[in-house]
């Protein structure tokens, strides 16, 4: 849990398919639980996708706590020396619990469930899905540091070649 240190990071962009991935991975961890919404969110609290039930709920408002609130967790865990910080936060109500994990690469998931589905069922299928999602993401950086990498490249070359002809004049 380094979210607390995601300034300075710079945020993964996401294609469609990679963004299509995410969502798959959401309806499985909402059909698998049960839960009544999981959100998919930028560690600044943005919503980046949902799968489920948000009618009455402000989404923006929702993930901007949940972000802030695992922030503030992360910064609590360094106090602690847990330096990787802690997993998750959980958060029990009398209808409603909601469990806030790190995926990694600038992103957490918001798992909202009925207070009568059990906790061990979320982290188990909440555990899988942000290895499926870490994946995902992996293989997003990687392709986007190729594409970067390509660019570059492609760049320099017009560039060179460009004063090439304009210093010949």
């Amino acid at each position: 849990m380094k979210l607390a240190q995601a300034d300075n990071v710079q945020k993964l962009i996401l294609s469609e398919d990679i963004y299509n991935g995410v969502a798959k991975i959401l309806r499985e961890l909402t059909a698998n639980t049960g839960a009544k919404t999981v959100v998919f969110c930028e560690s600044n609290g943005y919503p980046v996708t949902h799968v489920g039930d948000t009618k009455g709920m402000d989404l923006q408002a929702i993930s901007a706590l949940a972000a802030n609130n695992f922030s503030a967790t992360a910064k609590m865990a360094s106090m602690f020396g847990e330096g990787s910080g802690f997993k998750y936060v959980f958060l029990e109500g009398h209808d409603t619990n909601i469990y806030i994990s790190d995926v990694g690469f600038n992103f957490i998931l918001l798992v909202i469930f009925d207070a009568s589905i059990a906790l061990g069922m979320i982290r188990i299928f909440t555990k899988k899905a942000i290895g499926s999602l870490s994946e995902l993401l992996a293989s997003a950086k990687e392709d986007e540091q190729k594409s970067s990498q390509f660019l570059d490249l492609e760049f320099k070359t017009l560039l060179s070649e460009e004063l090439d002809r304009s210093l010949k004049l």
